[in-house]
């Protein structure tokens, strides 16, 4: 996992209003930590963050439409549930060098591997930006997210 990250884009304003992710800052040095099941998510385990904690900084990461985070795959991170009225969207990529395989995975390295397909520089630029989906609903409203009715 330490020859993985992850980027964040942030298409909506973040904070901690709208449940902006946190992190613990230099938890990443802990190495990979037990995970587990919390509810219907997989985190964690509680002890090792209650350790982190003791420790080291909680940051709050508020991000403007725009705004990246390239953080550590061993990064302590969460967010909290949008409770606000105000959307709060960002896209997460997870990039990974091919010869790291992941322990759950098939002993092939390609079984886990996807070519990136480039685009012309100005395809962000070209493309229609309005916020509509195809069908015309809004999907920065957050009373038309179908998910959260």
């Amino acid at each position: 996992p330490d020859q993985m990250m992850s980027v964040m884009v942030a298409i909506t304003e973040a904070n901690r209003a709208n449940g902006c992710l946190q992190v613990i800052r230099g938890s990443h040095q802990m190495g990979r930590v037990e995970h587990g099941f919390s509810g219907e998510q997989v985190g964690a385990a509680a002890r090792y963050v209650e350790l982190a904690l003791k420790t080291m900084e909680l940051v709050y990461v508020e991000l403007e439409p725009g705004d990246v985070l390239l953080f550590h795959s061993n990064l302590l991170h969460r967010s909290d549930a949008n409770l606000s009225d105000r959307p709060r969207w960002s896209m997460i990529s997870c990039y990974n060098r091919a010869s790291n395989i992941g322990y759950n995975e098939s002993s092939s390295a390609s079984a886990s591997i996807t070519p990136i397909d480039t685009v012309p520089d100005d395809a962000l630029l070209t493309w229609e930006t309005s916020g509509l989906s195809e069908d015309g609903a809004d999907f920065l409203n957050k009373e038309a997210d179908v998910a959260l009715q």
